[in-house]
């Protein structure tokens, strides 16, 4: 009996050993073996890592919930962003378009103009008078009727035509009150120049290029010039003008020229000019022509009407700068 309550007693504290062991060890094997395995291998569902799992899970879905709604509902800066850019683009649009249009407008009033120019320089469908005033030369007065130059002698007077009393215009012909003979154009008036400062043809003690004018009838509104050239260019490139040196224009003209015509136009006549120029009171156009040429520069005034404060001011003034230079 004895043998047996003995038996019995080891046996409850072998168990409760057991139990001890197996409650003392429990944290210690959950921190080294933190998913258990089951029958097949596979690994038990751990609560707390299924857990921290979902609430990544969560946040990666609000994430792309919130780019999903980013890029569909924009925010209110990147809204005035936008519009903006649109507002910018209308406008360098409207901005090129305007342009355009000036630019035409600006190719159609110059074209214009230089159709009138031509006319009143040539006489063309009309008349002109030209005063020409030139330094260390009294000044001259021409008639152009067609391209064909007259010297006159005297002053111009004006007169109305038969036909415009027949239809109630106020056309008016200048002519010359004292003798006018046939002449050359001036040779001191001309509408564009070309400058070249070609290279001596004999060698010198000090190497200076001359300087050499191509004097041309037609407009243009920008001054060639060439640069270290030998004299074959000027024949190649002064077509339709006279080559003059700068020393020989001086002289022959001075530093300033300036060349005033005045235009009677033809009314019914058929070349569409912009008679809207022709001002004075009794409807004729002024176009004036004025040059400054020197060693040291070349300038070119042009006036499609009547400036009395630069005439008066403009050959007065010229004797003082030839003085000066």
């Amino acid at each position: 009996m004895f043998g047996v309550k003995i038996a019995l007693f080891a046996y409850i504290l072998h168990l409760s050993s057991c139990d001890w062991a197996a409650e003392w060890m429990s944290p210690v094997q959950e921190q080294l073996i933190p998913s258990r395995r089951n029958d097949y291998g596979g690994a038990l569902f751990d609560y707390e890592n299924m857990h921290m799992a979902q609430q990544v899970v969560e946040s990666t879905e609000r994430f792309q919930n919130q780019q999903r709604q980013y890029t569909a509902s924009p925010t209110k800066n990147e809204w005035n962003a936008a519009t903006l850019k649109i507002k910018l683009e209308n406008t360098l649009s409207n901005a090129r378009m305007l342009a355009e249009t000036l630019k035409a407008q600006i190719r159609d009033v110059s074209e214009r103009e230089n159709k009138l120019k031509d006319a009143i320089v040539n006489g063309r469908s009309g008349a002109s008078t030209v005063l020409v005033s030139a330094m260390e030369r009294s000044p001259r007065l021409y008639m152009v009727r067609d391209g064909v130059w007259s010297l006159c002698s005297g002053g111009v007077q004006l007169q109305t035509t038969r036909s415009a009393l027949d239809f109630g215009d106020s056309s008016t012909v200048p002519k010359c009150n004292g003798i006018e003979v046939s002449s050359e154009q001036d040779p001191c008036v001309f509408n564009s120049i070309i400058k070249y400062e070609t290279m001596p043809a004999v060698r010198r003690l000090e190497y200076t290029e001359d300087d050499f004018l191509c004097l041309k009838r037609s407009f243009n509104n920008t001054l060639e010039r060439y640069m270290s050239v030998p004299r074959q260019i000027i024949n190649k490139t002064c077509q339709n003008g006279t080559v003059r040196s700068l020393e020989e224009n001086v002289e022959k003209c001075g530093v300033r020229v300036m060349s005033e015509y005045t235009y009677y136009p033809s009314r019914n006549s058929a070349l569409g000019l912009p008679l809207e120029y022709c001002t004075e009171p009794d409807g004729a156009c002024k176009l004036i022509m004025a040059w400054h040429i020197s060693n040291a520069t070349i300038e070119n005034f042009e006036f499609l009407k009547n400036e009395l404060g630069f005439k008066k001011y403009f050959i007065k003034s010229g004797e003082q700068v030839e003085h000066a230079m």
